[in-house]
């Protein structure tokens, strides 16, 4: 095995060297469906494979190759350089043969497969859980590897199919397809408004305490637009959180204000816990976004899982009914 020159002693006998490539593929495919799962070395076996199997056919792999391509510890495991190097040469055999089979698997008429999808938290929990159910309903060789994370997944490198990104997209590596807008409101509660009086304009905002989303940066500034204009604003921050329903909670309880999707907040208004307050500048949304990895084919399941979420949003989405005509008016001006 020409790939690691100098560093190799392959089996010299056909039943070695079959034996050795039997082992080098079972032991890469464990690995790679362990990386593609989102599982790190030190929470290996693969799905269905026991750990002393795959521990066995590592050592028979490194022992036909006679190099080291896993460190171990009784704390952790991580790939050596030559793993590293091994791993990545093989993982585009693999991948290549996954992408042959999806496109085979694509010309069947009934969908068949894993779709491996990241969406945000606040957002997956409260539209997109009927969207899943009903799809692996309507479609039962379908799995569905879901990862519910706030954060920017890398697609290529944690081996995505797609995402539902809300914010600007920065990466130009991914294919994107925009869906609609979430806009976001500035809240409080009746109780707030009791003991601190309703803010009247964007300037009186700072003047009042709010409780910030700490994913954002900068995290306590407030950007709004009016027409053409934009302004920043800046509330006194007593609270800086990474979620959106932790800042609703406070909220409600009249800790402070905050600035919050709609689709986080809709049914607090519509419950009378928390009232939108009305500025004549309206914050800067965010887009709705479908993600795929550039280099990826594109199969038709995840068309189709694309579409049903689409589907399930509508246009303007949902959540927007929460709001009065004129406030709903007011967020295209």
């Amino acid at each position: 095995m020409g790939w690691i020159k100098g560093r190799c002693s392959w089996p010299r006998t056909h039943t070695e060297r079959h034996e050795a490539r039997q082992s080098s593929y079972r032991c890469h495919h464990d690995v790679y469906r362990n990386r593609r799962s989102g599982k790190h070395a030190r929470s290996w076996p693969a799905s269905g494979v026991s750990k002393s199997v795959v521990s066995q056919r590592l050592s028979a792999l490194e022992a036909a190759l006679n190099v080291r391509l896993l460190s171990r510890s009784t704390r952790q495991q991580a790939l050596t350089d030559s793993g590293k190097y091994f791993f990545e040469r093989c993982q585009k055999i693999i991948e290549d043969f996954q992408l042959a089979a999806e496109e085979v698997s694509d010309r069947q008429d009934e969908f068949s497969g894993t779709i491996r999808i990241a969406a945000p938290m606040s957002f997956a929990v409260r539209h997109l859980t009927d969207v899943f159910s009903t799809f692996l309903q309507n479609h039962p060789l379908i799995d569905l590897q879901i990862e519910f994370d706030d954060r920017m997944h890398d697609l290529v490198g944690d081996s995505f199919d797609m995402a539902v990104r809300i914010g600007r997209l920065k990466n130009s590596a991914l294919i994107a397809r925009r869906f609609g807008q979430s806009n976001r409101v500035v809240v409080c509660s009746p109780r707030y408004i009791a003991e601190n009086g309703n803010p009247h304009s964007i300037e009186s905002l700072e003047n009042h305490y709010a409780v910030s989303y700490a994913n954002l940066t900068p995290q306590s500034e407030w950007i709004f637009r009016r027409g053409d204009e934009l302004k920043s604003v800046t509330p006194k921050s007593r609270m800086r959180v990474n979620s959106g329903d932790i800042q609703l909670a406070a909220v409600k309880d009249g800790v402070a204000i905050a600035a919050l999707p709609l689709f986080i907040v809709h049914k607090a208004i519509e419950a009378g816990e928390v009232q939108v307050v009305d500025l004549d500048w309206q914050l800067v949304p965010d887009d709705l976004s479908i993600v795929y990895p550039q280099n990826r084919f594109l199969a038709r399941k995840v068309r189709a899982l694309s579409a049903a979420i689409i589907a399930q949003i509508g246009s303007p989405p949902c959540w927007e009914s929460c709001l009065s005509a004129e406030q709903q008016e007011r967020l295209k001006s």
